[in-house]
């Protein structure tokens, strides 16, 4: 009977299994970089085990099993441990990747383990470039995957570069290996969970200059100059064509005319950087690169640099916020696909206030890629509140350098030598141009802590300098509070604004008091107020109040000067035409002569009794001196008369 089970055993049918949780695997693969040839060469050893549990006399097999490879691999070919081919088909081929199916040498059964060797390639198809996978002679960029059950720890795998390329892991976790000789390994030699490891890798060397094309387009009145890889004329057709349609709504949106550089050169580059910019200008060789893999946002952002950069503003995340905004605005007028940087969640931890961005941050770091996304975050919360018109006068502005601190009375318009603006002008600008605030936005992106309180500073000065222009009246703030402000000189500002109170206060007495003296305020003061300074304003303000005093002196020393000696003090003398002429040069401005004609009528008016007295006295006396020598005139004839003169020839008479 023991016999015969043994043999009904044997002789049990068997059931084949499709590739499921009863078979596991593990692989080594080797990643081998091939530019000259064009393609990644990949070998794959793997080690399949059968996991199935016989049920009774019903034993399991697997007779294939299933392999899921990248897109674009081709020339599959496997063998067996002893050397013999297996066959391979093709179950399915897509963008998504490819799924093989590898028949065994012979049936897997429970507990049993097979091992085969496994070779094809990754293959740059060239079709488009905007492609991701390149494999040329100067630029390798291409994913590596690890191949293994999900879940089943073992599998390892490696990549080879040839010497000369600068290799750089995207993402991945391979560790790089000390560099031989003639080769750049990375590798990972205990992979927990093959599935899970999803690998992309650039590498480039420099292209020889023998290797670049040129073209020569006219994008409006700009020049453009292409540069571009012998095997790559399809990446200048995409950018032509993204000029040609783009380069005029970016010009439209950002509303300054044409740029000032009427020529640049744009060449065919394997820079590439996190959060898809790929892309660098040079403001001063007009010399612009652009990704080969760059798409319409990367290249209008670049473009967008024509118009911001360091002449129109100095801090960079003014520069690179609103080229991306711009950049991002015309893409979606044109219907394209917007790929702009994003602030993602993962990147908060590396927030930085933009202020802070002075570019030595890695390009690859989590920090960069938070600040360009901020940045365009910024500028789009900017543009929101002051509108694309509002924006428009506001780079027209700093593009001719206007102050954002204007006379308001049709004074000639403050400018300034070009250089860009700043985060503090432009904010100035946007507030004066717009009449919002935007403050907040700047307090949540913009400024640093130590840069808090220059804000706080600014808002208690515009609510002063505010309150001055309104106590101004038709009058311009002066100059030098203005240009106090512009500067963020705040602590001077106030001090100076305090100034201008007191002047605008001595103008209204000079007024009040000018129609007492019944003469005009003459123009001097709101000139010195409005075009020379707050001290000078000042000054001419003192000395027509000074000139005022005079003639109110002048007036009360009339009013008292009364009696009959007045008359004959002021013979000779018109201080009433004198004090006349002080308001007719008051009027006219010329305070100083005012002053002297005032001085001198009331100096006349006040001297007139006492000067008449003493004319009158001395008058008397002159006229007691006339009579007395007349008197004295009328007596010496008579005295004459009775003594006779002497005669020698008279004989004097006998007396009695």
């Amino acid at each position: 009977m023991a016999s015969v089970v043994v043999c009904l055993q044997w002789a049990a049918p068997s059931s084949v299994l499709a590739a499921g949780p009863g078979l596991t695997f593990v692989s080594d693969s080797t990643w081998t970089a091939d530019p000259d040839a064009g393609r990644v060469h990949v070998q794959v050893a793997v080690t399949a085990t059968s996991h199935t549990v016989d049920q009774g006399i019903r034993r399991y097999y697997f007779q294939t099993m299933e392999l899921d490879l990248p897109a674009s691999t081709q020339g599959f070919a496997a063998t067996a441990a002893d050397g013999k081919a297996m066959p391979v088909a093709v179950m399915s081929n897509t963008v998504l990747g490819v799924v093989l199916n590898l028949t065994f040498e012979q049936r897997l059964y429970s507990g049993q383990r097979i091992s085969f060797n496994l070779r094809f390639d990754l293959v740059d198809s060239g079709s488009s470039t905007a492609r991701d996978l390149r494999i040329d002679r100067d630029l390798m960029s291409f994913p590596v995957a690890a191949f293994g059950s999900p879940g089943t720890p073992g599998s390892s795998v490696r990549v080879i570069f040839p010497p000369g390329f600068t290799v750089k892991e995207e993402w991945g976790g391979l560790t790089r290996k000390p560099d031989g000789p003639d080769e750049v390994v990375f590798a990972n030699d205990s992979i927990p969970d093959a599935t899970a490891l999803n690998a992309w890798f650039t590498a480039a060397r420099p292209v020889p200059a023998s290797d670049f094309q040129v073209r020569v387009a006219a994008v409006g009145r700009l020049q453009v100059t292409l540069r571009y890889w012998s095997d790559d004329p399809a990446w200048a057709d995409q950018i032509e064509r993204t000029l040609q349609s783009g380069y005029p709504v970016l010009t439209d949106l950002i509303g300054l005319g044409a740029p000032a550089s009427s020529a640049i050169t744009i060449q065919e580059s394997t820079s590439q950087s996190v959060v898809g910019f790929s892309g660098q200008y040079d403001q001063t060789s007009g010399q612009m690169e652009v990704s080969y893999f760059a798409d319409p946002f990367v290249l209008l952002h670049e473009i967008a640099h024509l118009w911001f950069n360091s002449t129109l503003a100095s801090d960079r995340w003014i520069d690179e916020g609103f080229a991306s905004y711009y950049a991002e605005q015309a893409v979606l007028k044109m219907g394209l696909p917007d790929h702009a940087p994003q602030l993602a969640d993962q990147l908060l931890p590396a927030s930085l206030p933009l202020n802070d961005w002075v570019g030595t941050e890695a390009a690859d770091s989590d920090t960069t890629a938070f600040l360009y996304g901020a940045s365009i975050e910024t500028a789009r919360q900017i543009a929101a509140l002051a509108g694309l018109d509002g924006l428009k006068r506001v780079w027209g502005d700093i593009q001719v350098g206007t102050e954002p601190y204007q006379p308001t009375n049709g004074a000639a318009i403050d400018t300034q030598a070009g250089g860009g603006t700043d985060w503090r002008g432009l904010l100035d600008h946007l507030e004066q141009a717009t009449g919002k605030s935007f403050e907040s936005i700047w307090r949540q992106w913009v400024v640093d802590s130590s840069q808090f309180v220059d804000l706080v500073q600014r808002d208690q000065a515009r609510a002063d300098y505010s309150a001055l222009a309104a106590g101004a009246a038709t009058w311009s703030v002066p100059g030098d509070i203005r240009r106090a402000m512009d500067s963020w000189q705040f602590t001077q500002a106030e001090v100076l604004i305090a100034g201008a109170r007191t002047v605008l206060e001595d103008s209204g007495q000079v007024a009040s008091r000018a129609a007492v003296e019944d003469t005009r305020p003459p123009a001097a003061l709101r000139a010195a107020f409005e075009g020379v300074s707050v001290a000078a304003a000042s000054l001419e303000a003192q000395s027509e109040l000074a000139a005022l005093n005079s003639m109110a002196g002048a007036r009360q020393a009339q009013a008292a000067s009364q009696g009959a000696a007045r008359a004959v003090g002021l013979l000779g003398t018109d201080p009433e035409a004198d004090l006349a002429a002080a308001r007719e040069a008051f009027s006219q401005g010329d305070v100083a002569r005012a002053r002297t004609l005032a001085d001198s009528a009331r100096a006349a008016w006040e001297g007139a009794n006492g000067s008449g007295q003493v004319r009158i006295l001395g008058a008397a006396a002159i006229g007691v001196a006339l009579m007395l020598l007349l008197l004295a005139m009328l007596v010496s004839p008579r005295r004459a008369a009775v003594s006779g003169p002497s005669d020698p020839h008279r004989r004097p008479s006998p007396s009695n």
